[in-house]
C-alpha cells in the first residue's frame, strides 16, 4: 500500500467565488468605521498629546505592552477567522470569513487589496473599543485611567494595522526598510509567517510581530482553547476551511 493513500485531502473552497464574493454594502461598512475611526484617533491623540508634558514616562511603557498585546490580539482573531464558521452564514459569511478562506487558497490575494479591504474590517473593529478610550480621564491626576487610555490608544492603532504587516508579510514587492523590520523580526517576518501556511494552516496565527508564535504553540493554547469550544458547542474546527474529512483526521 503506497503511502500517500494514507493522507486525507484538503477540500477548499473555490478561489474564484471567494475573490468576487466581497460584499459592496461591507466596503461601505468598512469605509465609514474606518472615517469614524480615525477622527477618534484624532480626538484621542488629542488628549493625550495635552498631558504628554505630565505622563510622559508612560509612552514607552504602554506601547511595548500595546505591540506585544497587538500580536496575541491579531492571532486570537486570526485563528478565530480560520477555525470557525463559513462563508455560507448569512451576513458575517461573506464579510468576515471569507477573507479568512480566501487567504489559505490564493495567499497573494491579500497583496491585491485595497486599503479599504485590507485594514477596514480591523478599524471597523476598533470603533467601539475607541469609543470606550473616550469615557477614560487622560489627567496626571488619574494616572491609572490615564495609563489605560495610553495602551488602548496604541493596542487599537497596531491592531489596526496587523493586516497590513500581514500583506507585507506576503508582498513580493518590498522596499529595502520593510525588509529590515521584517528581518530583526520588528514585523512579521515571511518566512516565519510560511509555517502557518502550511496545511492544515492550524498553529502560528500571530500576525503583527509573530513574537508570541512559538510560546502559545509550545503551550498548546489554541488546541486547547478548540477543544473547550468542541465541548460545549461540539463544533467542528476548520470544517468549512480544509473539509470535513481532513479536519476530522487532525483531532485524532
Amino acid at each position: 500500500m503506497q503511502e500517500n493513500e494514507h493522507i486525507t485531502p484538503i477540500i477548499q473552497r473555490n478561489k474564484e467565488e471567494l475573490a468576487t464574493g466581497y460584499p459592496k454594502w461591507f466596503r461601505f461598512l468598512e469605509t465609514i468605521g474606518l472615517i469614524i475611526f480615525f477622527i477618534l484617533v484624532g480626538i484621542i491623540a488629542f488628549r493625550i498629546i495635552k498631558v504628554t508634558a505630565d505622563l510622559w514616562y508612560f509612552i514607552i511603557p504602554s506601547l511595548i505592552l500595546a505591540w506585544i498585546f497587538s500580536d496575541f490580539i491579531g492571532g486570537l482573531v486570526h485563528w478565530a477567522g480560520d477555525t470557525w464558521g463559513s462563508v455560507d452564514m448569512p451576513i458575517l459569511g461573506p464579510a468576515l470569513i471569507r477573507p479568512f478562506r480566501e487567504h489559505h487558497v490564493d495567499p497573494y490575494a491579500i497583496t491585491r487589496h485595497d486599503f479599504i479591504e485590507t485594514n477596514a474590517a480591523c478599524a471597523l473593529g476598533g470603533v467601539p473599543i475607541l469609543l470606550s478610550c473616550l469615557l477614560l480621564k487622560i489627567e496626571k491626576d488619574f494616572p491609572l485611567s490615564s495609563f489605560i487610555a495610553f495602551f488602548v490608544f496604541f493596542l487599537t492603532l497596531f491592531v489596526l494595522f496587523t493586516n497590513q504587516i500581514h500583506k507585507w508579510a506576503h508582498s513580493k514587492k518590498r522596499n529595502k526598510f520593510l525588509i529590515l523590520l521584517q528581518n530583526v523580526r520588528v514585523i512579521l517576518n515571511p518566512e516565519h509567517h510560511q509555517i502557518h501556511h502550511t496545511p492544515p494552516f492550524n498553529k502560528y496565527y500571530c500576525i503583527t510581530t509573530g513574537w508570541l508564535n512559538y510560546f502559545l504553540n509550545s503551550i498548546g493554547f489554541f488546541p486547547k482553547l478548540e477543544k473547550l469550544i468542541m465541548k460545549y458547542t461540539k463544533a467542528l474546527p476548520r470544517r468549512d476551511d480544509i473539509g470535513i474529512e481532513a479536519a476530522k483526521k487532525e483531532l485524532k
